[in-house]
């Protein structure tokens, strides 16, 4: 089945996008639909995108995630950022791999469209503005001349809502465009592409090589083993607020376990399962990467 990419700044109506697509879908009788969205990373945080290395991280998972669900039977639409071109080329090499059509929706709005999104008081996870601003600035543009960004239907967002006055907005703000919910959203097109579309072919340079080794989920148990009786021998001579180094990760405090509090092996065993689970369905590929990321998944509790 299809692969839909969104793509667009932070708070630019791609959600809102989605649950409009996803409505058409239903009404023509497409049931099995799923949405790998940031939420598919169990810990991500809208800061990871002030850390490169997390924000590499994140989208490894959300790339696995593609990887993992896209199927002959499953409309899969990807809802991010998508921001990096070479993110939506492999992306792209994805629905190539799976000889399945494919294409790119692009949520263009300006920064104070964004900004005036992100502080809307419904919005609970807000970013930080200079955030935002920072994103826009690195934001690579789909373009129709790319493979990988073809067939490209663009959405022109801004700020008018019918139920709004123009006296209800500020004026720094784009009343030209009509908001997500209102946008005209070429759904037929959309249609048209991915279901009566020609499939993309796989070549050589999309074969299926072995995403990860054979032994993946002894390696996870190896490496959260080894940094668990790690942190168990270390957390008695550590003070609180201070960082303990782990095995396979590095000397930044990001890599890193801040301890809190001392905790049980048996907390520790309980924690270390929950991680293991998850890397069932979100795998990734590297003893460093696994350890960072279980390092993460413990900061990240109390």
């Amino acid at each position: 089945m299809p692969l839909l990419v969104i793509t667009g700044p932070p708070c630019s109506g791609k959600t809102t996008v989605v649950e409009r697509v996803v409505k058409f879908l239903y009404a023509k009788g497409f049931d099995r639909i799923e949405i790998v969205a940031d939420d598919r990373n169990a810990f991500f945080l809208r800061n990871f995108y002030n850390d490169s290395y997390r924000e590499r991280e994140h989208r490894a998972i959300l790339r696995s995630e593609v990887q993992r669900i896209l199927t002959k039977d499953i409309f899969v639409i990807c809802d991010s950022l998508n921001y990096i071109k070479g993110f939506r080329y492999e992306l792209f090499c994805i629905a190539k791999l799976m000889q399945t059509t494919f294409a790119v929706v692009h949520c263009d709005a300006s920064a104070q469209t964004c900004i005036y999104y992100n502080n809307q008081p419904e919005n609970l996870e807000k970013y930080e503005e200079k955030t935002i601003i920072d994103l826009l600035s690195r934001y690579e543009r789909p373009e129709s001349k790319n493979r990988w960004d073809s067939p490209l239907f663009t959405l022109s967002i801004g700020t008018r809502q019918d139920s709004r006055t123009f006296d209800e907005v500020p004026v720094t703000n784009d009343l030209i465009h009509p908001g997500p919910r209102l946008v005209d959203l070429p759904v037929d097109q959309i249609f048209s592409c991915l279901i009566q579309g020609k499939k993309l072919e796989a070549n050589m340079s999309t074969e299926n090589p072995p995403l990860l080794s054979s032994d993946f989920l002894q390696e996870v148990d190896n490496v959260t083993q080894k940094i668990v009786h790690h942190i168990v021998e270390q957390q008695r001579y550590a003070a609180v607020g201070s960082y303990i180094t782990v095995p396979y990760c590095g000397i930044e405090n990001k890599e890193k376990i801040l301890f809190k509090r001392q905790r049980s092996i048996a907390e520790y065993s309980r924690l270390r399962r929950k991680f293991v689970n998850y890397m069932k369905t979100h795998p990734i590929d590297g003893k460093s990467r696994i350890a960072v990321l279980f390092v993460d998944f413990l900061n990240s509790g109390s």
